[in-house]
Formats: C-alpha cells, structure tokens, sequence
C-alpha cells in the first residue's frame, strides 16, 4: 500500500444513554461505505448514573476501496490520544473529558459538540450547587483543539422535534472533516427508515449552522457570553469573537466594541478570500483574539479599574484567609513609566513630554514610585478616579501609538494572507510581541518594529511567503528579553 494513502482516519464518539450514539455511528458507517471507503466501527458501553458515556470509535482509509485492489488497511479497535482527527461529544462535560483524556489536539483533531449540560453524579451528590462552571471548559476545549463547531445541539434538536444524533450527523457534514459529498449523510438517514422526517430537519440545522447558511432571524443555540449578531460569523470563530467584544466592552464601552466587530469582519473578509473555510477559519480565529487583546492593552486606567474590582478584594480575603470581621490592609506598588504617565496626556502633550525627557537622557530613567493603601477611602477613591479616566483614553497618546501599531498590525494581516495563508496567521501572532510595561513594552516595541521592517513588509511588498522566517523571528523575539536572539536571527537570515 506505499503508493496509496496508508494512514487511517479516526472518529471518537462520546454519547450518554438516549441520545442515539449507536444510531449516529451506524449513519456514519453508511455514508463512509458508500463513498466508497472501507471502515470499522466499535463500541464501549458507558457506566450507568451518569459517570461515564458509551464511546463509538471509528478508523477508515480515505481511500476509494476500488483502488486498493486485494491490500486492506489494519484498523485499530480503540482510540490512541493525540490520534484522532474528529471527535464527537453530545455533551459538554464529555467533550472536555475527552480533552483531557488526550484525544484533542490542536494539530489534528475537529471537535464537535454539543454546549448543553447532563449533570453527572458528582454534581448531584453535593449539598449545595455541585455543578461545574461551563465557561472555563468552554475556553478548554476551544483552545485545544484545532477547529471547535461548538452549540446547544441539544436544544436545537428539541426545537426540531428530532434526536440530538440528527443535528450533530448534519453539523459533521456540514463541516467537511470527512471530506465526502454530504448527500451520502442524507441517504443514510433515509436507509435508516427510523424517523426519517424528524432526522432530516435536525440534520438540516446542523448542517446549515456549520455551513454558515442558517437563515436569517434564526437564533443558534449557545453557551457564549456573545451579544453579537452570530450569522454574521462562521461557527468555529464565534467563541472567540464573542469574547473578545465581551473584554472591549468591559473595557471602554459599547462604540468601542462595535469597532471590534468591525475589524473582524475584515479580518474574515481576508480569510474568506484566502480560503480559509477550508482551514477552520484560522485566521480569523487568530485575528480576533490577538485583536481584542491589542485593543485592550494595559493602561494606568485598566490596571486601576482591575485593582478596584470586588472579586479582587474578595480574592484576597479568601487567600489570606481573613475572617468575616477582620480587617485586611492593601498596598498596591505602583511604578508608572513614561508611556503610563502619557496614557493620560493627550498626543500633544505625550509627545512634549516624551522630548522633555528624551534631551535629557531620562527616558529610560524616568518612574514614579506609587505606594497606594487600596483599602483606605483615600486610596480607594484614588484609583477609582484613575479607572474613570477612560473617558479620555481614546484623546491621550497612547492611544494614538496603540492604534498606529494595531493599524500597520492589521493591514499586514490581511496582505500577508493574500499571499499565503499561514504567512497571515503568523503575521496575527505577531501581536503578542507588544505587551507589559515600561522597558518590557519598549523592548516590545522595538523588536516589533524589527520584525515588521526586516521580515514582514519587505515579504509582502515582493508577494512572498514568508511563514517560516516570521514564526523563527518572532519566536527568537520572545525567548530573549534582551532582544539579543532576534538580532542575531535577522542577521543569520541575510547571510
């Protein structure tokens, strides 16, 4: 078989009792068959009361079996963690046990799965409210694997009148992680003969959601902090759209989130042009998160809002183990450089005061020693007034240097990925080079600027791809601090 593609394709299903696992194998099964590929499927009962689910697991050669002549592939009986490429979980809990089982990878694995919760026996047994926050397993699965189609399948189904398997089996074809035509998926409900109407409309809805075709005015179940207009996005993107116009929001206001959205659409805008739906929407995805992370650096105003939040206090208490009547003494050490200083100046002032210092060799000198009593009226009082100063944060000069960095930041983006598509997911990545504070920010600054002046815009600017060399520059920036590596990097690539 060494003149044909030998490696095996494997699906992993995580089902509960009810939800018709065995059901959305065999319909698999069908429609793999009668594409022509050779497949094998088998399964492993769950424990009853909820603390386990019935796994299905199948591998197949995507392979036409009329090609292989009298060869047959070996195929494997269970799952192998970091070897799976679709994983399925009609439940939540059950897609991040499969995280952490190994079975999701960033590398390969296209996870779908179902946001609604069935709370397992642990949760049930305590004698308050046991059950386990969605929103850190939402950001858990989302981060670890390489595409997520994540919604309420379970209230979908419901709102079709059908089984949650239809809706998954159409969410499975409508993302093309089989690479087969979706009518094959289709016939096998119809051969199944079992509720085949009822099917079909769950089928249709999942397919439609993955597809990005849901029509207009149909809401899509989810578990997201999103207050976005999700058809507007494709599935795969909308977790981290949603939370990054949540931190714009929460950290200036609603304009300033709008703006956000703005922005990713046209991130998307590039990402559709480039393909990317046929690579998860990378881009995009990458796009936004570094995006709501550069439009929300940290600021005077920002770290004064966070230090004066009540779960910060009650953080504290919890940690020092402060009783319920025992006083709890604050002392934030605060060390503002000059681009904090100028956080709250506007450009004209910035730049006077920028040149003040510059002449006299103090820029690099220059702090102020901050010793704030957070818990008193006055210090409280003190950083809140601070926090309220983001009023202004969009007239003051720093805000005009983030935006001139985010600018160039983002048009590359989009050139980059005209060109080649991993080129513009490395490029997006390059936003994690400008980050912390004083001399951290400058040498942040600067090793940007380097990247962007010897690698990225001389790449653009003669059409060629560039990938490798960015991700080598970029990771050579960070691993040293001192910006030594980087220099080096630059001038081994020249030679």
């Amino acid at each position: 078989m060494n003149s044909f593609t030998t490696k095996t394709r494997s699906i992993l299903i995580a089902a509960l009792g009810g939800e018709g696992g065995g059901v959305l194998s065999g319909w698999i099964i069908s429609a793999l068959r009668a594409a022509g590929y050779l497949v094998q499927g088998t399964s492993i009962p769950g424990v009853a009361q909820r603390t386990g689910a019935t796994t299905y697991y199948l591998e197949y050669l995507p392979q036409p079996a009329a090609e292989l002549d009298d060869r047959r592939p070996v195929f494997a009986l269970t799952p192998v963690p970091g070897r799976v490429d679709v994983m399925i979980a009609s439940e939540l809990l059950e897609a991040a046990r499969a995280a952490q089982n190994g079975y999701i990878t960033p590398e390969r694995t296209t996870l779908i799965a179902s946001t609604h919760r069935v709370y397992t026996t642990a949760e049930k047994i305590v004698m308050l409210d046991g059950r386990f926050d969605p929103e850190p397993l939402l950001k858990a699965i989302h981060a670890i694997s390489k595409r997520a189609l994540v919604f309420d399948m379970q209230q979908a189904a419901l709102e079709a009148k059908t089984v949650i398997n239809a809706v998954i089996l159409g969410t499975l074809a409508g993302s093309n992680a089989l690479g087969i035509d979706p009518a094959y998926f289709e016939n096998a409900i119809k051969e199944s003969g079992k509720a085949v109407s009822a099917s079909l409309q769950g089928y249709r809805f999942g397919f439609d959601a993955a597809q990005g075709t849901l029509p207009k005015g149909t809401t899509l179940p989810a578990e997201t902090p999103a207050r976005i207009a999700r058809s507007e996005f494709p599935l795969e993107t909308q977790f981290t759209i949603a939370n990054g116009y949540d931190r714009c929001l929460d950290y200036q206001d609603k304009r300033y989130a709008e703006l956000y959205l703005e922005r990713v659409k046209t991130i998307l805008e590039a990402d559709r042009a480039a393909g990317g739906d046929a690579r998860g929407w990378r881009l995009t995805i990458e796009g936004a998160r570094y995006l709501a992370l550069r439009m929300t650096y940290e600021d005077v105003m920002r770290v004064a809002d966070l230090k004066t939040r009540a779960d910060r206090f009650d953080g504290i208490r919890n940690e020092t183990k402060a009783g319920a009547g025992e006083p709890v003494h604050i002392t934030d050490f605060l060390k503002p450089g000059p681009e904090e200083v100028c956080a709250l100046l506007p450009p004209s002032l910035g730049n006077a005061f920028l040149s003040f210092l510059r002449k006299r060799g103090l820029e690099h000198r220059f702090h102020v020693g901050l010793h704030i009593r957070s818990h008193t009226i006055s210090g409280f009082t003190l950083m809140r007034l601070l926090a309220r100063m983001r009023i202004f944060r969009r007239r003051s000069w720093r805000y005009a240097q983030e935006e001139a960095f985010t600018g160039r930041w983002l048009k590359a983006v989009k050139e980059a990925a005209s060109i080649d598509y991993d080129f513009g997911v490395e490029v997006a990545e390059c936003a994690d080079l400008l980050k912390g504070y004083s001399g951290t920010y400058r040498r942040g600054v600067h090793n940007f600027d380097l990247v962007f002046n010897e690698v990225v815009d001389p790449a653009i600017r003669s059409r060629q791809p560039a990938a490798k060399q960015v991700s080598g520059a970029r990771a050579a920036a960070n691993s040293d601090p001192e910006g030594d590596a980087l220099d080096r990097y630059l001038q081994v690539s020249k030679a």
